[in-house]
């Protein structure tokens, strides 16, 4: 016996997530919720933290070293480097995660 795909492997099955939402919804709201039980800030914390690493750096980068950012404000330079270098580090450890849990 084979057991073949049922199309492409890239093929993007829309209708089968519409079928599973809340099931998908279900882990969502789960893993949200196991991810902020015991703190005290909760999502707030995806905010605040972006935003304080972003002032740090304009104090250190900016005032102190006095790097150049060529004419854009300070803070809104080290905000977007702070912002892309979390979605990209976040992106990194949740993949390796995942595979850790699920092994």
């Amino acid at each position: 016996m084979v057991i073949r795909p049922k199309g492409h492997w890239l093929e993007l099955r829309l209708d089968e997530l519409w079928q599973y939402r809340d099931l998908i919804m279900l882990f969502v709201r789960r893993d949200f919720v196991a991810a902020y039980k015991q703190t005290i800030l909760g999502p707030l914390w995806h905010l605040i933290q972006p935003l304080f690493t972003a002032l740090t750096f304009t104090f250190i980068f900016g005032n102190v070293a006095g790097l150049s950012t060529d004419g854009l404000p300070k803070f809104l330079f080290y905000m977007a480097g702070t912002v892309a270098w979390g979605y990209f580090a976040k992106c990194v450890t949740s993949t390796s995660e995942t595979f850790v849990a699920n092994a």
